[in-house]
């Protein structure tokens, strides 16, 4: 019998290869498509599920309130670790934790990577699996590190006691290998490759006392906690700091402080946007639902595509099931045979569709920075459950309405021919719909993407992004020696310093102007030429002036925003503006709105101070955007040649912004891919539809053309149904789209270009 089954499920399958062909390509990639999906949704779900001990750890932070809300910061003052740990119960412990960049050299060969200063309960508390050496912090001159770096730039793994050197400014600081652990996994909050004891975070240990007393310090501070209920006493023993901690930092006013879970802190940083959170995170909620609803949906078309074929090549075996009832055959024997063929179908498809999903798992990683999904087949059973209710699913859905309905037709009148099918009914045609609709949903969202990647290009931040180097500076020293070595360069255009820079480094302060308004406000400390290098545009005013003293001490260069904000757009050149409650400044000059935070957050109100050489830490330098490559290359040569012992740090500042138009573009593909695929499937489901409408009207038809209708006629009066359905899924996948994919914006940009008519036309 069952061989029977199969004989005729693949002597149907060739005589209809076409449709089959198209079927099971279609449902191949919706099912490639929803593994991927799944393994994506499974990789964020189970972030730090490695730690073990996840459930007794959390974190502290603070809330910082601001005029669009409270803002979460990941980090506490650094005196609060020990203050915690003096009433703890017995057990319990608080883990400080700081994540800096340092520079190394192993052998001839430097190489820059973060640096993890951590006190000695964290290789306990924390999972690592050991794989040589010891996971002790206790000795100083000790360093652990991942096997992957062993293997990067040692080309060994036994390397426990093998030297390593961390340079500090410049100077030699000799480690020893204590112990190799297993590279964190991608979906981790960790994801170092060095570790070393809390206090090398000290490089001058008579400092020590004076940095861990310090208020305005931060540090990443874990506690491990026994029981759940002391986190209550903790949170109000933390109340007492809040004025303590604003007075070391009024810049930076806390609200209160909080203590937060371990458990999911992951997704609540990408959720509220957590500032200072110094670890690995997830991806945005958006990437991760939006393509598995996505997927959700082709799986969807894909059934319902293979449900109109089915039902479209059964006309074709009316006699075949006509027959079979007539010997003797059951309804339940075809109900079986119609479901175990579409079974065979999807077991076909989803062997194409796991060898699809290697690939599109595989193209997902080179979308997306530092995600690193992977199909895994060994213990995990839920994957195959997974796939085993999907297939289960998949068939009932794409075979049970053509089985159940298919079987019902009664011998006699298909034997007589006057079999009639139910064509074009109130379900076909709401699949139909359902299609299309989806279909043009996915174009909606491609061609929005597409839209706003261009949008993001070409919108004015303020600044021009795309002509800047950027050279970080350990030394204020380190500038006059850079520039003069690179002055000479036939591809600069202008060189500037300053202490902080725009998209990498800035603070608050507390503004009030002589109307009494009073605001947080965005501070950055430039020095020389900072806005001519950058392309800060100056619109009333002028810029600093190095021979004035008083450009140092009380003047502020400020944007649009600011003199919208403060009420000071009539005559704001000369108004006056106190920090922070006692720091007196005077507006000289207003430049073109900054965007600080590129499209991510709203402008906001931001003011330039004037400081000098001593306080530079960034070197700028600009060219025209295709000679910017040669530059940096000249800049890295020059470095070497001035400071031969230390690691060139410059990079484009382009950089800064191509995660925000890799993403972008990322996504065009996504859904420009998922959108042809739907195309492609719904009108083979159109055709299906048209087919069975066409052999249900034969006669109509037929009589229509002997009483002398033409061609024309006959083609409007077969399509007009059709035509209905293509305009109400218009209607309803633009609704669908535009909601979702502004939706999906509005999550992740301040700024973006919604979907409007040109959009809509187009996807038309």
């Amino acid at each position: 019998m069952l061989l029977n089954y199969l004989r005729l499920t693949f002597r149907t399958f060739f005589r209809n290869s076409t449709a089959f062909i198209i079927n099971l390509l279609g449902m191949s990639i919706a099912l490639g498509c929803f593994i991927t999906a799944w393994v994506n949704y499974r990789y964020n779900v189970e972030f730090d599920s490695k730690q073990l001990n996840a459930s007794s750890l959390y974190r502290i932070g603070f809330w910082q309130a601001t005029e669009r809300g409270k803002v979460p910061f990941g980090v506490c003052p650094m005196p609060m670790g020990s203050l915690i740990r003096e009433g703890l119960r017995e057990g319990d412990q608080v883990i400080q934790y700081i994540s800096k960049d340092g520079q190394f050299r192993i052998g001839d060969e430097l190489f820059q990577k973060q640096f993890i200063y951590a006190d000695p309960a964290f290789t306990s508390i924390f999972t690592m699996e050991l794989l040589s050496g010891s996971l002790s912090l206790a000795d100083k001159s000790h360093v652990l590190i991942s096997d992957k770096l062993a293997a990067t730039y040692y080309n060994k793994s036994d390397v426990v006691g093998l030297p390593l050197t961390q340079l500090v400014a410049g100077e030699p600081r000799e480690f020893v290998i204590g112990g190799v652990f297993r590279e964190f996994p991608g979906n981790s909050s960790f994801r170092f490759d060095l570790v070393t004891g809390f206090e090398n975070y000290f490089t001058d240990p008579s400092e020590r006392t004076t940095i861990e007393n310090n208020w305005a310090r931060w540090t990443t501070t874990f506690l491990y906690l026994s029981q759940p209920g002391s986190v209550q006493g903790i949170e109000k023993q933390l109340s007492k700091y809040v004025t303590t901690q604003n007075e070391a930092r009024p810049d930076l006013k806390a609200e209160s402080f909080y203590v937060e879970p371990f458990v999911g802190m992951a997704a609540r940083a990408v959720r509220q946007r957590t500032q200072g959170h110094w670890m690995n995170m997830g991806m945005p909620p958006a990437a991760v639902i939006a393509p598995f609803a996505m997927a959700g949906f082709l799986l969807l078309v894909a059934c319902f595509n293979f449900m109109n074929n089915a039902i479209a090549v059964a006309g074709n075996r009316l006699k075949e099931i006509g027959i079979r009832k007539v010997i003797g055959g059951k309804r339940k024997e075809l109900i079986i045979q119609f479901l175990s063929e579409t079974m065979i179908f999807c077991l076909l498809a989803l062997g194409l569709g796991m060898i699809l999903a290697e690939y599109f798992t595989a193209g997902w990683n080179g979308m997306w920075a530092g995600i690193e999904i992977a199909i895994t087949y060994k213990d995990n059973y839920l994957f195959f459950v997974v796939l085993a209710l999907l297939m289960i699913f998949t068939a009932l859905l794409a075979g049970g309405y053509p089985a159940f309905y298919i079987s019902s037709f009664k011998p006699i009148e298909i034997l007589r021919g006057t079999t009639r099918f139910r064509g074009a009914n109130l379900l076909t045609k709401s699949l139909l719909v359902f299609q299309f609709s989806i279909s043009l949903a996915a174009v909606i969202f491609a061609l929005t993407f597409y839209f706003n990647s261009k949008f993001q290009k070409s919108y004015d931040l303020g600044y021009s992004w795309r002509s800047v180097v950027q050279v970080p500076l350990e030394t204020s020293g380190q500038f006059e020696l850079l520039k003069n070595e690179i002055q000479s360069s036939p591809f600069i255009k202008a060189v500037g310093g300053s202490e902080h820079h725009i998209y990498a480094s800035a603070y608050k302060a507390a503004a009030r102007s002589e109307e009494r308004i009073e605001k947080e406000v965005d501070m950055l400390n430039i020095g020389d030429d900072y806005f001519k290098t950058v392309n800060v545009r100056v619109l009333a005013g002028r810029e600093f002036q190095k021979d004035l003293a008083s450009d140092y001490k009380e003047s502020i260069i400020v944007n649009e925003e600011f003199v919208r904000v403060f009420g000071v757009g009539a005559k704001p050149l000369g108004a006056r503006i106190t920090l922070n409650d006692s720091i007196q400044v005077y507006i000289v000059g207003v430049v073109k709105d900054v965007y600080l935070r590129a499209l991510f957050q709203p402008l906001a109100p931001l003011a330039f101070r004037y400081v000098p050489t001593e306080n530079y830490k960034y070197l700028v330098a600009s060219a025209d955007p295709q000679e910017l490559v040669k530059l940096n290359d000249q800049m890295k040569q020059a470095w070497h040649k001035v400071f031969p012992t230390r690691l060139y740090p410059g990079r484009l500042m382009e950089y800064n912004m191509v995660m925000t138009l890799e993403h972008f573009d990322s996504v065009v593909i996504l859904y420009t891919f998922m959108g042809i695929v739907a195309i492609i499937m719904s009108v083979s489901g159109l055709f299906s539809l048209v087919s069975l409408n066409l052999q249900k009207r034969t006669k109509e038809l037929g009589i229509r053309k002997i009483l002398g209708a033409p061609l024309p006629h006959i083609v409007i009066q077969s399509s007009k149904l059709f035509l209905l359905i293509m305009v109400l899924s218009f209607g309803v996948g633009t609704l669908l789209g535009s909601v979702m994919v502004n939706s999906l914006m509005d999550s992740v940009w301040e700024y973006y270009e919604k979907v409007n008519f040109t959009i809509i036309a187009l996807a038309i």
